[in-house]
């Protein structure tokens, strides 16, 4: 019996100590865990902090390439190839600035200055220049960057406070952004023609003459040279060719071509700096039909989304069908032709209404002279100055009642009253029901060259100006009729601008 108490004895002092052991082993446990718990909240806290703090430098960044994007486009839509386009564009830069009233978690203002607006001559140029220096190169500069680093520290700077708790961490980052834009597109035709004198303005009587031709008269695109009596001269400009640059043919590459006819545009920033690439002979018979789109009337690839028609598509023809009444009311003398009567002089394919006054035969009746007016009025040569552009206003204009002095001999004559404001405004047609529609889409911006052009096709040619033509009728495959209504404002001409 003694022996068995024993054991008992024995065995419970055994679980006793095992027991103890237990506690021990788990109060030592839980010292480990405590350790364990307070340097994992340390990780956690860094982590969190690193990640509210990387989302505090993601928004920042975010806002400021905001900021980059929409000064840099305000700036480069402003940038047309003259120093007061540089100007505009450093004044446009600080007015969009200043349009973002706030940014960052305190709502701080944008305080904007011009050292971070820089401009160049390619979106990837080297040689970024301030305004100052751009200004004596800005038939170049169709290009700006905006670097918001150049602005005060505090635009930003992003406090990360939270992400401090980590080694060799640091209080602020130090953010910034830029952006480059420029223009991708200008509102030029592919076609081209030749300037029928190379001097800008020149005094016919009262009346200004541009680069040979006169406001108000109607010419045959295809039927002029300065250069020769029995060959007309006008080219296809290379759409894609840079100004400066050798480009290959795309004479029958009618995919290559069509689109920009439909759009009327270069895929280039600027065209009267350097040369530009130009083939022989507009292929008017594979395009004629995309002319036409501002017409309403569409052939692929043009839409009306991409390549909309004029606001006003009615054809001012000289005749409604042959034999029948003119569709020119305001003249008397109903006209023979769609343009004045093509004539040859010197050596050179012109009009009549081009021919100097003393070579106009006395015999010359007022029909000769074609349709008169539809889209401009005559300029006075009193409001020109050489080497100024044209006030927005435009120049002083002659009175119908002038065109007794103005289209002699011949003196075409009134019909009742000049439609007021203009026949292309007073007499009109809209485009067809759901087609898209943008006033003075039938006036083509047409590059005036340098003629003769150099020999070769392609052949790099000089741009002296943009003219203006205004389509009267639709194109045909052999004829294109255009109203010449001046040359075109260096600003009115700028197209697409993008970011690269």
């Amino acid at each position: 019996m003694l022996k068995e108490h024993l054991q008992i004895a024995e065995s419970s002092r055994r679980r006793h100590f095992a027991s103890m052991r237990i506690v021990r082993h788990a109060r030592r446990q839980r010292g480990a865990f405590a350790v364990m718990t307070a340097a994992l909240i340390l990780v956690i806290l860094g982590v969190c902090g690193f990640a509210l703090s990387l989302s505090m430098i993601y928004n920042r960044k975010v806002e400021l390439q905001t900021v980059a994007d929409t000064i840099a486009l305000a700036a480069a839509i402003e940038l047309d190839g003259t120093d007061l386009g540089v100007d505009r564009a450093v004044a446009a830069a600080a007015d969009a600035a200043a349009k973002h009233t706030s940014y960052g978690y305190n709502a701080s203002l944008v305080t904007w200055t011009n050292a971070a607006i820089r401009f160049s001559s390619a979106p990837s140029g080297r040689d970024w220049l301030e305004a100052a220096a751009a200004r004596g190169q800005a038939q170049t500069m169709f290009y700006v960057e905006v670097d918001t680093s150049q602005l005060g520290d505090e635009h930003g700077r992003v406090n990360t406070l939270l992400l401090a708790v980590l080694p060799s961490a640091t209080a602020s980052a130090q953010i910034s952004s830029r952006a480059v834009a420029g223009r991708s597109l200008i509102n030029v035709m592919p076609l081209a023609i030749c300037a029928m004198s190379d001097t800008r303005g020149t005094q016919r009587g009262a009346e200004l003459v541009e680069h040979g031709f006169r406001r108000g008269i109607s010419y045959n695109l295809m039927r002029l040279n300065p250069n020769s009596a029995s060959q007309a001269a006008n080219f296809l400009v290379n759409p894609l060719a840079a100004p400066g640059s050798t480009g290959t043919s795309v004479t029958g590459q009618t995919n290559v071509i069509r689109p920009f006819i439909c759009a009327g545009t270069l895929a280039m920033p600027q065209i009267t700096s350097g040369t530009i690439t130009v083939e022989r002979d507009f292929p008017l018979g594979d395009v004629f039909s995309q002319m036409n789109s501002r017409f309403g009337s569409y052939s692929a690839p043009c839409t009306s989304t991409g390549a909309p028609a004029d606001t006003n598509v009615k054809e001012y023809t000289y005749l409604k069908q042959p034999g029948n009444t003119t569709e020119i009311t305001w003249l008397t003398d109903k006209p023979k032709g769609q343009s004045a009567e093509s004539r040859t002089t010197d050596s050179k394919l012109l009009t009549l209404a081009d021919l100097d006054q003393a070579d106009i035969p006395p015999a010359t009746t007022a029909d000769l002279y074609g349709p008169l007016w539809i889209y401009a009025r005559a300029a006075k040569y009193s409001g020109y100055s050489n080497g100024t552009a044209e006030p927005a206003a435009g120049y002083p204009v002659f009175a119908p009642a002038d065109w007794s002095t103005l289209y002699t001999p011949g003196k075409p004559q009134l019909n009742g009253t000049y439609p007021s404001p203009a026949p292309y405004k007073a007499i009109t047609q809209p485009p067809p029901a759901g087609v898209r529609s943008i006033a003075d889409r039938r006036v083509l911006n047409v590059p005036l060259l340098r003629c003769p052009v150099a020999a070769g096709s392609p052949a790099p040619a000089e741009v002296l100006a943009i003219a203006r033509f205004y389509m009267t009728v639709s194109a045909t495959d052999k004829d294109l009729f255009g109203e010449f209504a001046g040359l075109a404002r260096p600003e009115s001409i700028g197209g697409k601008v993008e970011l690269y």
